[in-house]
C-alpha cells in the first residue's frame, strides 16, 4: 500500500525538479493539509488502494458545508486531480481514485478586471499616501505589463533597460526569464521614483520596489499597498487585486490592437489557452465588434 503522504512527498519532489515556484508548492500544500484533516476527522483511509472517489466527493461536500465558495472547491479538486493523475501516470498507484471526480461547476460571472478609469483613480489616490511615487510606479507597471506578483517583487534595478523600454522578468511559472516591453509613462514613473523616493536601507538592496523602510517589497506588501489604494479610491479591494491588473492588461492590450500570440509571450504563458482564460471582454467591446462584423448586416439586399 502507498500512503497519501508518500504520494504528496513524491509529487512535491517532482514539482521542485520542474522548478515550480514556492507559490505553486503552497497552492498544493493547502489542499494536502485540508484533505488530510478531513480524512482523519472522518476516520477514512489514507492509503492507495483504500481511498476511493466516494471519499473524495465527500471531501468536496465537506468543503461546501464549511462555507467554501465554488471557486475554492474547484481549486482543491484541481489540486487533487493533479496529484492522482501524475501518480497514476508514474505507475505509483494501480488505479486513479480521482478519475471520475468531477470539477465543481463555477458561476458564469466576470472576474474583477482593472480598467482605465480604475487605474486613473488609483493614481489619484496614490498622491495622498506616504509613498506616492512608489505607489504610482507600482500601479503603472502592473497595468502596463500584466506581471505576476512573484515576478514584480523580484525585479531589480539592473532588470530595467530604460533606453530600450524593456524589463527583464524572472520568477514566473517554471522560473523562466523573458523580456517585457514597458511604455513611456510607466518608465517615467519609475525614473521619478528611483531619483526621489527609492532609499534602500542597505547598499546591497537591488530590488526595484521597496517598502517605506527601504526593504524589498514582498508579495503581501504589494497586496497591502493595492488594498490601501483601492480603499482610498473608494472601491472594493477585489477590484484592484494583483490578478485583476493581469486580466486588465490582457483585455486592454487586445482592445488596443495587440495580437494574442504576442500577448502570450509577454504574459509568460506556455500555451495560448492559458492566455485566453485571462481575456474577459466587456459588453461595449462585444457590441463594437458585432457592429463591425455583424453577419446579418453584411447580407446583400434588403
Amino acid at each position: 500500500m502507498t500512503t497519501l503522504d508518500e504520494l504528496w512527498e513524491q509529487f512535491f519532489y517532482h514539482l521542485r525538479v520542474q522548478r515550480r515556484t514556492t507559490g505553486t508548492l503552497s497552492f498544493y500544500s493547502v489542499t494536502r493539509n485540508k484533505l488530510a484533516f478531513y480524512l482523519t476527522q472522518q476516520g477514512l483511509p489514507q492509503t492507495i488502494p483504500g481511498l476511493g472517489v466516494s471519499h473524495l466527493r465527500g471531501f468536496v461536500v465537506w468543503l461546501a458545508e464549511q462555507g467554501l465558495q465554488p471557486g475554492g472547491q474547484h481549486t482543491h479538486v484541481r489540486a487533487i486531480k493533479a496529484l492522482f493523475n501524475w501518480s497514476h501516470r508514474e505507475e505509483l498507484i494501480p488505479s486513479n481514485p480521482a478519475q471520475r471526480l468531477a470539477l465543481p461547476s463555477l458561476p458564469r460571472r466576470r472576474l474583477p478586471t482593472v480598467t482605465h478609469d480604475c487605474t486613473q483613480r488609483l493614481l489619484l489616490a496614490a498622491k495622498n499616501l506616504e509613498q506616492p511615487l512608489r505607489d504610482a510606479a507600482l500601479v503603472l507597471i502592473m497595468f502596463d505589463t500584466g506581471l505576476r506578483v512573484s515576478e514584480l517583487v523580484q525585479l531589480t534595478t539592473g532588470d530595467l533597460v530604460a533606453a530600450q523600454g524593456l524589463i527583464r522578468v524572472r520568477g514566473g511559472k517554471g522560473d523562466k526569464e523573458r523580456t517585457v516591453p514597458l511604455g513611456t509613462r510607466a518608465l517615467a514613473a519609475l525614473g521619478q521614483y528611483q531619483r526621489r523616493e527609492r532609499h534602500p536601507r542597505w547598499p546591497h538592496v537591488e530590488q526595484l520596489l521597496l517598502s517605506h523602510r527601504g526593504e524589498p517589497l514582498t508579495r503581501s506588501g504589494v497586496g497591502i499597498r493595492l488594498a490601501a489604494l483601492a480603499r482610498s479610491a473608494g472601491f472594493p479591494r477585489s477590484e484592484a487585486a494583483p490578478h485583476a491588473f493581469r486580466r486588465g492588461f490582457a483585455v486592454e492590450y487586445l482592445r488596443n490592437g495587440g495580437d494574442v500570440f504576442t500577448l502570450q509571450q509577454i504574459m509568460g504563458h506556455t500555451t495560448l489557452e492559458m492566455t485566453r482564460r485571462y481575456v474577459s471582454f466587456l459588453d461595449d467591446d462585444l457590441k463594437a465588434a458585432h457592429l463591425r462584423f455583424s453577419p446579418a448586416d453584411r447580407l446583400r439586399g434588403r
